[in-house]
């Protein structure tokens, strides 16, 4: 008989099953009889039996953390290192690793609050946190942590998306203009050094050079989302070249999936307004400095186009 499927999102018991799973594993390997052999003879506490150890290692296996050779379940070095954790540890980071891989909708919403939305918690998840953790605070830190780290994975992938996207526009600009001489001249410098405040560098028709930053947006309709480095927004006020280019999955009528769009560009003064600042030298001599921040501005500040300008068009 095959075993049943394991829900889309594991319990507190799946999750610590898998603990003394990975307690059992060797780092080259386990043959599989006598891992079988280990479930039946496991001491819990009464816990688990061997068919809840089936389950926490197939639970390791969909989450990309053992892998079946022949005979032999070899784990990965990550599970390897989480199996020394202390089984509370081992469960939270099980967990927030298998809720940050999945990268579901209802996760990626919360990204841009500070408050979870318990509303759109799928219930096994909420009672999989309720078994975790006692304290409603703990649940809340995981559960942002996820989000914001899911958010992340799919801001860099669209990032990288954006780029090439902004890279063709600007050799597009110069194919019009007949200035094909001039396309080897548009650069990624971002494959370089990601440290210099911009991404791409290109030239204009025109003959100036511009720095341009890339920031895909994946905020509703409307709204302009991205994240900005303290090095980008001090190289943005700066450097009367560098610009900020904004670039959104968007439908093309000849396509039939989305396809990354330059959609408009700001100057730092168009969101200079919005960066944090750093609170003067307080109390007990204590003082932050931000270095990242979220900016969320209206998509009616975006300038169209790209910020190239055409031969003999004036400064």
């Amino acid at each position: 008989m095959l075993p049943e499927p394991l829900p889309v999102h594991p319990s507190h018991r799946h999750l610590q099953a898998a603990f003394y799973v990975a307690r059992l594993l060797k780092p080259d390997g386990e043959l599989r009889p006598a891992l079988d052999r280990s479930y039946r003879s496991l001491a819990t506490g009464a816990l688990h039996d061997h068919r809840s150890l089936a389950e926490g290692e197939r639970l390791l296996s969909r989450a990309g953390l053992l892998a079946t050779r022949g005979d032999l379940v070899v784990p990965s070095d990550d599970l390897m290192a989480m199996a020394r954790l202390p089984v509370d540890t081992f469960v939270e980071a099980l967990l927030f690793r298998i809720l940050t891989d999945q990268r579901e909708v209802w996760l990626a919403q919360m990204a841009t609050t500070d408050e979870v939305r318990w509303e759109l918690v799928p219930f096994d998840v909420a009672t999989a946190l309720a078994s975790t953790f006692e304290d409603v605070r703990e649940r809340d830190a995981l559960l942002l942590a996820a989000a914001r780290k899911v958010d992340l994975q799919v801001l860099q992938e669209f990032g990288d998306e954006g780029e090439q996207a902004v890279l063709e526009a600007c050799r597009t600009h110069l194919r019009s203009a007949g200035m094909q001489h001039m396309l080897a001249d548009v650069a990624q410098v971002s494959l370089i050094d990601d440290t210099l405040g911009y991404d791409i560098a290109s030239p204009d028709a025109a003959g100036q050079r511009h720095r341009l930053e890339v920031k895909a947006t994946s905020a509703p309709p409307g709204w302009v989302e991205f994240f900005i480095s303290r090095n980008e927004a001090t190289v943005a006020e700066r450097d009367p070249r560098w610009s900020l280019v904004v670039t959104r999955r968007e439908r093309d009528p000849t396509i039939t999936e989305p396809v990354m769009q330059v959609v408009g560009w700001l100057t730092h003064g168009d969101f200079a307004q919005a960066l944090p600042t750093d609170p003067p030298l307080g109390r007990g001599q204590l003082r932050g400095r931000w270095a990242s921040c979220r900016i969320t501005i209206s998509a009616q500040c975006l300038r169209p186009g790209l910020p190239l300008k055409q031969p003999n068009e004036p400064s």
